[in-house]
């Protein structure tokens, strides 16, 4: 299956930021009491008694959003195909998954939003990323290049690049997004005279002194 050449994103204007908070979140499925939902937008009286339980899954505690861009982000995330309503056999629960297409979208939002702290405890080991993806996939290799350098990556060679801390999650989400795990290789190991490698690193506010 081959992924798209941009990052696609569900909704756009108002609702969009609502939108991608529900498909982030659903990335685990969610099931609730079948009583406060609808297929359409249009929801009954009693929908507003049991809307806290969605809420409290999707949204901090702190954070009010108003419960019409809720149910109106649902009902069009449903209507272009991103999620999905599976009821129980006997009608009283409802689960909230994404489809396919919608783990995709979820996946380019978490792209998009990749980020390693850079105050960290450094083990004063550097983590070697090799790559040799095939010319055939050049799109992806150069996505993965750049998001590598977006992140703060130092190349040492065109396939070739060098991180100081653990970043092996980030790296399989990069790999399984863009389908290009077998081609992909991380170790650990030293660098003699690495002044010049830090140096790079602290310009760019990481912090690596070893505690």
């Amino acid at each position: 299956m081959s992924k798209p050449t941009h990052y696609e994103k569900p909704l756009q204007g108002r609702h969009s930021i609502v939108a991608k908070k529900i498909l982030l979140a659903l990335s685990t499925p969610l099931v609730v009491a079948a009583t406060p939902f609808s297929t359409t937008a249009c929801w009954t009286k009693s929908a507003l008694d049991n809307l806290d339980a969605l809420e409290d899954f999707l949204f901090p505690p702190d954070e009010e959003i108003d419960e019409n861009k809720i149910r109106q982000s649902l009902y069009n995330l449903k209507k272009r195909k991103y999620i999905k309503y599976i009821y129980s056999k006997d009608k009283t629960e409802i689960r909230f998954e994404l489809t396919k297409k919608g783990k995709e979208i979820a996946q380019g939002y978490q792209i998009d939003d990749l980020r390693i702290p850079k105050k960290q405890k450094w083990d004063g080991k550097w983590r070697f990323i090799v790559f040799d993806i095939p010319e055939k996939q050049k799109y992806r290799r150069d996505v993965l290049r750049g998001r590598l350098e977006t992140l703060g990556f130092f190349r040492i060679q065109q396939s070739v690049y060098l991180f100081p801390y653990p970043c092996e999650k980030e790296l399989d989400l990069l790999c399984e997004y863009f389908e290009i795990r077998r081609y992909v290789l991380i170790f650990t190991g030293d660098i003699n005279r690495d002044f010049g490698v830090k140096r790079h690193f602290e310009k760019l506010g990481f912090s690596l002194r070893i505690k």
